[in-house]
């Protein structure tokens, strides 16, 4: 049973020829990193600086609780940490029919409006929510009482009032001797780190991940080809030659090889038609592959091999029927790099339907760099 071939969208990649055509996009790499930390930086601007919302105004102050003793524990009272001091504080009884004695959020509105900030008007009640946290860092005992607000003096007055509220609240609840005031701080611009740096390199290192990742996928999906052995395991057709583009030294290696396959594999021709792939229109690739292979063959041995014909892809010639009847066969040129897969594959399927003799593939505009690293040469 014949073995199933490999086509051009379902081949197993050559991670030697991966790699080698991958040093040639290197490039690509520390541009994709320098990209990507470039837009990661302008969000982070943006983000911070351009669209950020105000900055604040913080106002910190400390307290020292001093705790009623509990006669049920034999204890001081001590289950009052940050969570449940920010819930007193930030706690509302509006909706309650008979107000709350000592409730600390109805304490500082009062201490504001005693200051100038009428409920309502100057100030609400959840611009103070929002502002105020209270923080237990680790003894129970000791509260940092922080106010943040856009406006430097209401952040000030809030403190002032929160202050005299706390102290307030700690002669009324019976859980406490007392709340004292042992100081405030200035009111002073909240500071902002800079994590520019971080944002960076957060997107240089996303866009080195993202480029590589890109670059496997573009592969694993390519259809172009850059050494012999791909295309005669894609084709199954044997590869005559490889040559360089016009211009380029052919070396003596790659030029020996073709000399020896076209002796072998056109003994007996007379005249073979050779077609490139990569002809959409016309025949100047065909020309131009004929041109190279006489050139590096030479015109002495030239003289012993079959007369090599230009062809346009049967598509683009009306008379191509006529033109593949008058040759013994075929030569298919195929550019290395080039997306030319699924045309190459369409035209072998056509030239077999014809009954054309396909004597072999012959790559062309090859990067002997490439071809010689991958050989070892």
């Amino acid at each position: 049973m014949a073995s199933k071939r490999e086509n051009y969208d379902n081949e197993i990649l050559n991670l030697k020829a991966f790699y080698l055509v991958l040093l040639k996009k290197i490039w690509i790499l520390p541009l994709t990193a320098l990209i990507g930390a470039v837009i990661a930086g302008v969000i982070y601007f943006l983000a911070t600086v351009v669209y950020a919302p105000a900055r604040n105004y913080v106002t910190e102050s400390t307290l020292y609780i001093y705790f009623a003793y509990d006669e049920n524990k034999g204890t001081e009272v001590d289950f009052y940490n940050a969570y449940t001091w920010n819930l007193l504080v930030k706690a509302e009884d509006q909706n309650l029919p008979v107000k709350v004695e000592g409730n600390i959020l109805d304490l500082i509105m009062e201490n504001l409006e005693k200051n100038g900030y009428r409920e309502g008007t100057d100030i609400t009640r959840d611009e103070v929510i929002a502002s105020v946290n209270a923080d237990i860092p680790s003894d129970v005992r000791v509260m940092i009482f922080t106010v943040k607000n856009p406006d430097k003096e209401l952040s000030a007055a809030i403190a002032d009032a929160a202050n005299e509220a706390l102290v307030s609240y700690g002669k009324i609840n019976e859980a406490f001797t007392q709340i004292k005031l042992l100081g405030k701080s200035d009111t002073k611009l909240e500071i902002v780190s800079d994590r520019m740096g971080v944002a960076a390199i957060f997107g240089a290192v996303l866009g080195l991940i993202l480029s590589i990742l890109s670059l496997i996928f573009l592969s694993l999906v390519d259809e172009r080809v850059y050494v012999p052995e791909d295309i005669q395991r894609r084709y199954r057709i044997p590869v005559l030659g490889v040559i360089s583009g016009k211009g380029q030294t052919e070396p003596s290696f790659y030029r020996n090889e073709m000399i020896m396959m076209f002796r072998e594999k056109l003994k007996g021709a007379s005249k073979v038609c050779v077609i490139s792939s990569d002809d959409k229109t016309g025949e100047d690739k065909a020309k131009n592959a004929i041109s190279r292979m006489e050139e590096v063959i030479g015109d002495t041995l030239m003289k012993d091999m079959p007369a090599l014909i230009p062809m346009p892809l049967p598509g683009n010639d009306n008379e191509s029927l006529q033109k593949l009847s008058q040759v013994d066969g075929a030569i298919i040129a195929i550019g290395m790099g080039r997306q030319n897969g699924a045309m190459t594959e369409h035209l072998i399927s056509l030239l077999k339907k014809l009954d054309c003799r396909i004597y072999g593939i012959v790559m062309t505009d090859a990067d002997m760099k490439l071809l010689n690293r991958y050989l070892g040469l």
